[in-house]
């Protein structure tokens, strides 16, 4: 099994989101996946997964042996996808990067992928996850502010001798080509790390029809398969026709 931790160098960049569209996506790819809320203090996988009146067992009563790690397990998509939840005012204390890797241990069996949704930022609950993990994918925005804590990120999990890649979440299209906000290529030299996932900004439930859908099959495909194009949210908006959706978006 492949543990992957999703992480982000601040919060709101959507990293929730994109650990449960990411996993439906990889279900979809016929694997056998597993997502792990991992943090403690603002967990809310269940909610994006709307699973949240599905949850009896969590994390918590695995660590504390009131249940065993497949009771706790709730089921997301049929034969494919399933979620452990966090635990609602559950210390994060407790919880110890062992611990993580004896869960992650136990799932192995059982599944392909496991994603670990983890805290925002460097502190404990980050250390703790990557510590459990393998690979990591740093989820950002491409504003400058989201891109340095970004850089922060990869640049502590190299001391953890991981290499990440990098998700690029709710980029603009029609300001994508007006050249306002940094390219995936420019945003990866920043960082420093491969790009492998460009997702556009949606008013929408990210996964509720087939063109929101294409992005993170796109990104499922480059973490199994290592190869594979990046969706292009400024394509609609290049030539005459995405000049005047440019004017019309910028006046709306």
């Amino acid at each position: 099994m492949k543990s992957i931790v999703v992480t982000s160098g601040k919060g709101g960049v959507g990293k929730t989101t994109v650990t449960a569209c990411l996993g439906k996506a990889l279900a979809a790819l016929g694997f056998r996946v597993v997502l792990l809320d991992a943090d403690f203090g603002l967990n809310n996988l269940d909610v994006v997964l709307g699973l949240e009146n599905r949850v009896v067992y969590d994390i918590a009563d695995v660590i504390d042996n009131r249940c065993r790690v497949r009771q706790a397990l709730v089921e997301a998509v049929r034969n494919g996808l399933y979620l452990l939840p966090s635990a609602h005012g559950y210390l994060g204390e407790k919880v110890t990067a062992q611990n993580l890797k004896l869960i992650l241990k136990s799932l192995a069996v059982t599944f392909d992928y496991a994603l670990v949704d983890c805290p925002a930022g460097i502190e404990t609950g980050f250390k703790r996850a990557v510590t459990a993990c393998e690979r990591a994918i740093v989820v950002t925005t491409p504003h400058i502010s989201a891109i340095r804590d970004a850089s922060k990120v990869v640049t502590l999990l190299g001391s953890y001798r991981i290499t990440p890649t990098v998700v690029v979440n709710r980029v603009r299209g029609d300001l994508l080509a007006d050249g306002r906000i940094p390219t995936a290529d420019e945003i990866s030299a920043i960082l420093k790390a491969e790009v492998d996932g460009v997702i556009p900004e949606t008013d929408e439930v990210y996964g509720a029809n087939v063109s929101q859908k294409k992005p993170f099959e796109l990104l499922a495909r480059r973490i199994v398969y290592g190869v594979g194009e990046t969706l292009d949210p400024a394509a609609k908006y290049r030539g005459i026709r995405g000049f005047f959706k440019r004017k019309m978006r910028g006046n709306a």
